[in-house]
């Protein structure tokens, strides 16, 4: 379930995104300054929502896998968009395959992944509440 939300947000948010830009600058052929927001948004979203699951995790791995899916569905939906919003062009997309989606999936899975650590270290590294130490500190 929590694979699931998050997915829809950051996808789902990605393509709102862009058919807001869409939208707003329907006369502007460059919108740099777009672009450059939607990929703050995402270093930002990406690495907040990191740091609160990193927060809660009792254990590392599931968390980092399941953000390590979502940013690979969002560097996957990036190409997509641009052939759907820009014209079928299997040259532009096959391009797009290998530049822009390592470039989205880089965007969320590196801050999600500080966040995750950052999170997880001061959540205390998966104790609840607050349990004493397995071990007695010397």
């Amino acid at each position: 379930m929590k694979l699931f939300v998050r997915l829809t947000v950051m996808v789902g948010g990605s393509i709102l995104f862009s058919i807001a830009t869409d939208i707003l600058f329907r006369a502007e052929d460059a919108t740099i300054g777009a672009g450059l927001l939607y990929f703050a948004l995402l270093l930002a979203v990406s690495g907040l929502w990191g740091l609160w699951d990193g927060y809660h995790a009792k254990r590392l791995v599931p968390v980092f896998v399941r953000w390590a899916v979502i940013a690979g569905a969002v560097g996957l939906s990036g190409p997509f968009r641009i052939w759907f919003e820009e014209g079928r062009d299997f040259g532009v997309l096959w391009s797009d395959f290998w530049n822009l989606t390592p470039f989205l999936t880089g965007l969320v899975l590196a801050p999600a992944a500080v966040g995750i650590g950052i999170g997880y270290a001061l959540g205390g590294g998966g104790t609840v509440g607050n349990s004493a130490p397995q071990r007695p500190s010397l």
